[in-house]
């Protein structure tokens, strides 16, 4: 769908596409998900010219694996993903009920931090035990 690619208001996270996927293949709760991501405090890319991520599996060169749906990442990552489709690349705006909540992660990331995720789904298959 032309809206899910473009822009989705998913729950309250903000999806914005930076590049589009392949429109046909989306993943499913269970399927184990391969990402590459950088993830930014809001407040950073608000108030400096060059923010440098907090965390990116960029920077490591080793795409990030989860299970989608079943909690191993914050939830804002969950929904994101969910709405994405094989090669396409977003930005994720998620607000901090969505990630840490109102303690945050300290002392990486403050109390009540809205965070900003670019997130490339790079594939996804089948969980297989």
């Amino acid at each position: 769908n032309k809206l899910k690619e473009d822009a989705a208001n998913t729950g309250s996270v903000l999806l914005k596409t930076l590049k589009p996927g392949d429109i046909t293949n989306y993943p499913k709760k269970g399927n184990t998900c391969t990402i590459h991501y950088e993830a930014f405090l809001e407040d950073d890319l608000l108030t400096h010219a060059n923010p440098e991520p907090f965390d990116s599996s960029r920077s490591r060169n080793q795409p990030f694996q989860f299970r989608l749906g079943m909690g191993q990442v914050i939830e804002g990552i969950d929904f994101s993903v969910a709405s994405m489709s094989v090669g396409q690349e977003v930005q994720a705006t998620i607000p901090f009920s969505h990630a840490y909540g109102i303690a945050g992660y300290p002392p990486v990331i403050p109390p009540r931090s809205t965070l900003v995720f670019r997130i490339e789904l790079i594939r996804f298959s089948a969980f297989k035990n």
